[in-house]
């Protein structure tokens, strides 16, 4: 195998990782793949050349209403972290909350 070849071979390893959501010695032990090795290959390539997991982000708009009631307003996080809070809670105060994530 020449260079470009394991270069290639590595990029797709450190791919199956990122997408197993496994941790990387996990991944290498379910792999049989020598830890070492795996964080020598990512440390020869520049970050540029590793695959990024992208983010998403979700618009969150508040529309300020009068409530009669309070009620409780449950926020949960696509990684499920769950934010209870009340519906009175100032809008300050809610946007440093989830500042704080």
């Amino acid at each position: 195998m020449n260079k470009q070849q394991k270069i290639k071979h590595w990029k797709r390893i450190f791919e199956q990782q990122q997408r197993s959501d496994l941790t990387i010695i996990q991944f290498c032990r379910d792999n049989k793949i020598n830890v070492s090795t795996f964080y020598a290959w990512r440390k020869c390539l520049s970050p540029e050349t590793l695959p990024v997991k992208q983010q998403q982000v979700i618009p969150f708009v508040i529309n300020e209403q009068p409530f009669t009631q309070p009620s409780m307003i449950k926020l949960t996080t696509p990684s499920g972290y769950q934010v209870d809070f009340e519906s009175t809670l100032s809008h300050q105060t809610l946007a440093q909350l989830l500042s704080a994530l």
